[in-house]
């Protein structure tokens, strides 16, 4: 009987243990339905990166599993020793041993993998030394992911990104670029990096919200401000090869100002050069930040302070009555009441007792949805959660705040297995939420509908890209046209976000419609007839409109536009201006003419609340929120904080979306994803504009912005002429191909476009470069890839060389090699639309 007994308490021990093990990942302690709580404070700990004594790249947890080769916000050079210490600072957990995982970043396939379990003290931290046994390629990237286990069988995951370049010199530039960052702080200092800037005339001057390598040098090294910098700065290596590397320095400052004592977010951008025999600064820019303090509020002119911003157009949502007001500020969000004068921080993850590293993390951000009569606002937090139930997830929280009881209560969880950098770009483009309780929004190219009541998921339309649809929140509506291909597309279906109504304009039999764009509103969308659209030598298709027309959102149509002769070819709308490309007919093809215009008339609205300027000495341009005229405040605002309502039932919404399927191409720059693009010279452009990098969807690099060599000509390529059966086009592709794999005969090409023949041979290794300028091409020649360029329509050649004033080229109409000065060759493709075709770099 004894037996039993023991055996019964054992067994009930095992369940409760069994309970709190596996309960710890469970996303949130189960309350009643009228507690509320106060939300968790950061627990994780940071892992950093060491390489010789230079502390690098520090590291937030994730404590769900993500792709590692999707994880691209830092990357580790390694020398011939193939390894780099990790100093983990626990944060309140005994971190026990360390996992790692090499992977391969084109198809995250497993490399390599071990497990550290002696680690070493070092004061209130611990390390662990990694060291690859697999022999790694020189200059290729892989995907590291480091999983933390604690004392109490928690599991945290962290991602970086290794390249062995034994010659990155990675120390040199890293001192530079803290002792560029020294300089700025330490104004007897700064004279020393004058030589480094690149100061313009016309630069504006103005503000310490945005600052670069061309701003004045005062401006550079922070005016009259006097900085001070809170908390400890790791650089974060963003790209880095044997010339150049990209480092971010993110960190919090504070200083004194005409109003008090301020707080700012700053993010500072190098790239620099490396050479023998002196550092080269290529790109500098600086951010800064106002944090949003009620307490700044100018009672002189009854205004609330924002501070310094680079967000000029901060969406600011008022009530009918404008005696409610609710902003975003720096992914807080704010709730005032003019009435009573009460202020309240609706959602906040910067906690009071700040470490400047967790909490303040940025990878997430806060969108109001709606706000009622009644001050009640709906809202989305999205991206990485710094704290609380889900701390360390990547995902989507709807919330809804309650004015009169100050709460806010969770609406739905959508977990989401991407970094925020790649769900921004997805999410940034539509949510809404109606007064059904119907919350809609866009992921993978697809519209939901949630019912927040009913718990309801319904799929509104799908195959929808960002050039596919316009929104109107003022309206309340969305509109897409029923398919993304132009020459499928018949129907555009307007639907009603708060009735759920839906309407569609139907293109006549034999015709497509094309949705255009926006403005004022309402939407712009023209007719093509099926038969006139024509696939273009780069593949794309060209939709020669014969009628474009613009209609609110009940589909009455304002305005028409069309004349005879003359074809739309697409549409750019600048404020109430809307730009028609037009191409007309001649010998039997389409050929580009002049723009046209079409002048919409706009009621200017004015609301009584809005942003102002005022420019101190020390802090330059600052913005304030106007309050209606008559309205005086006496007092500052009463400030309080939330409280979150904690609720029984799980709110969580899974889907198969959970992994975002985003365009072709995707932009790293300034430290994050700065566009996805589904052309590769769109993505080119981007990232030479903002000195990034591209990725294909297999996270192979297709360009980045670089030092190349001043000279450069491929050689081993046998030139192919034009003959009775070979035009100039198919001849350059036979060269291309040629050198690349060793021989294809002419006979082995089926007709088409140039894609499609390069597409025959090399798959998706093919690059579509129509859109890039000559100067972005060179980057494939540089790397011994000969570029296709059309000369004019009919007419190719192949690339093979350059210099300072010239390219090389095969010119197979012409039968020869020759040379053409930069100046005449940029303006010749330029004519022709810029269309280039080449292939992936290296061995990829």
């Amino acid at each position: 009987m004894l037996k039993l007994l023991y055996r019964g308490i054992i067994l009930v021990c095992i369940f409760a243990a069994s309970l709190y093990y596996f309960g710890r990942d469970i996303k949130e302690e189960v309350f009643d339905v009228q507690k509320t709580i106060e939300m968790g404070e950061t627990s994780f700990p940071i892992l950093t990166i060491r390489l010789n004594q230079e502390e690098i790249n520090q590291l937030h947890g994730y404590s769900s599993n993500l792709s590692a080769n999707m994880v691209r916000e830092t990357i580790t050079p390694l020398d011939t020793d193939q390894s780099f210490e990790v100093i983990i600072d626990g944060k309140g957990n005994d971190v026990k041993r360390v996992i790692y995982e090499l992977r391969s970043v084109t198809d995250n396939k497993l490399i390599e993998t071990g497990t550290i379990n002696a680690l070493e003290k070092e004061e209130d931290k611990k390390t662990a030394k990694i060291k690859f046994k697999t022999a790694l390629s020189e200059d290729f990237e892989y995907a590291v992911k480091l999983t933390i286990v604690t004392s109490q069988s928690r599991k945290m995951n962290y991602y970086t990104r290794v390249v062995f370049e034994p010659s990155s010199y990675y120390k040199e530039k890293l001192d530079f670029v803290m002792d560029f960052h020294n300089a700025l702080m330490d104004k007897k200092k700064a004279d020393d990096i004058i030589k480094y800037l690149e100061p313009e005339g016309n630069a504006d001057n103005s503000s310490l919200a945005y600052v670069n390598i061309h701003s004045s040098f005062d401006l550079v090294k922070w005016g009259s401000l006097k900085p001070v910098v809170l908390g400890t700065i790791v650089p974060t290596v963003n790209e880095i090869n044997s010339d150049t590397a990209s480092v971010q320095l993110k960190y919090m400052i504070t200083a004194k100002t005409e109003s008090g004592q301020e707080y700012y977010y700053v993010k500072e951008f190098y790239r620099v050069r490396y050479t023998t025999t002196r550092m080269y600064l290529l790109d500098y820019q600086r951010t800064m930040e106002s944090v949003f303090d009620i307490g700044l509020t100018s009672l002189k002119k009854s205004e609330l302070k924002l501070g310094i911003t680079n967000q000029s157009n901060t969406d600011l949502f008022t009530s009918t009555d404008n005696n409610k007001l609710s902003f975003v500020r720096q992914r807080e969000l704010w709730y005032y009441n003019l009435a009573e004068n009460t202020a309240v921080k609706v959602f906040s993850f910067r906690q009071e007792d700040t470490d400047y590293v967790r909490d303040t993390y940025d990878e997430h951000d806060v969108r109001i949805l709606n706000m009622d009569e009644d001050g009640n606002i709906d809202f989305c937090v999205y991206g990485y959660m710094n704290r609380g139930v889900y701390e360390g997830r990547v995902g989507i929280v709807l919330y809804k705040y309650y004015s009169a009881q100050n709460r806010i209560e969770e609406q739905v969880y959508i977990p989401m297995n991407v970094t925020y950098q790649i769900l921004k770009e997805e999410l940034d483009q539509f949510s809404y939420v109606n007064q059904l309780e119907v919350f809609y929004f866009i992921l993978n190219h697809k519209i939901y509908a949630y019912n927040l009541i009913t718990k309801g998921l319904t799929v509104i339309a799908s195959d929808v890209r960002s050039e596919d649809y316009v929104i109107s929140k003022e309206m309340h509506y969305i509109a897409w046209q029923n398919n993304s291909a132009p020459d499928k597309a018949t129907e555009i279906i307007i639907l009603d976000l708060e009735s759920g109504n839906k309407q569609k304009i139907t293109a006549p039999t034999g015709q497509n419609i094309n949705l255009l764009g926006k403005i004022d509103n309402n939407i712009i969308y023209g007719y093509v007839k099926t038969s006139a659209i024509t696939r273009q030598i780069d593949g794309s298709l060209l939709v020669p409109m014969h009628k474009v027309i613009i209609a609110d959102s009940n589909s009455k149509i304002l305005k028409e536009y069309s004349k005879k002769g003359y074809y739309v070819s697409g549409t750019t709308v600048k404020d109430n201006v809307i730009t028609l490309d037009r191409v007309k007919k001649e010998d039997g093809a389409y050929v580009t003419t002049e723009t046209d215009n079409i002048l919409n008339t706009v009621i200017e609205k004015t609301n009584p609340i809005g942003l102002t300027t005022r420019i101190p000495k020390d802090t330059l341009t600052e913005y304030y929120i106007s309050l209606p005229s008559g309205f005086a405040m006496v007092e500052k605002p009463e400030y309080t904080k939330t409280i979150n309502t904690v609720i029984t039932e799980d709110t969580t919404l899974r889907f198969e979306d959970s992994d975002i399927v985003s365009e072709p191409y995707t932009v790293y720059a300034l430290g994050g994803i700065t566009g996805i693009y589904e052309r590769a010279g769109d993505a080119i452009d981007e990232a030479y504009n903002t000195s990034g990098v591209v990725l294909n969807q297999n996270q192979q690099k297709i360009w980045e912005r670089g030092v190349k060599s001043s000279v450069k000509e491929i050689s081993n390529i046998t030139p192919v002429y034009t003959t009775g059966n070979l035009d100039s086009v198919e001849a350059s592709v036979q060269m291309l191909l040629s050198y690349r794999s060793g021989g294809v005969n002419a006979g082995n090409l089926k007709s088409g476009t140039v894609s499609d023949m390069l597409s025959q041979s090399m798959g998706d290794k093919a690059l579509n470069l129509t859109g890039c300028t000559l100067t972005e091409i060179l980057y494939y020649i540089d790397r011994n890839i000969p570029v296709i360029g059309m000369k004019d329509k009919d007419s190719a050649v192949l690339i093979v060389g350059y210099d300072a004033y010239n390219i090389t080229v095969i010119d197979p109409s012409l039968h020869m090699k020759k040379k053409i000065g930069l100046g005449d060759g940029t303006a010749m493709f330029e004519q022709t639309g810029n269309l280039f075709f080449g292939y992936l770099p290296g061995n990829q």
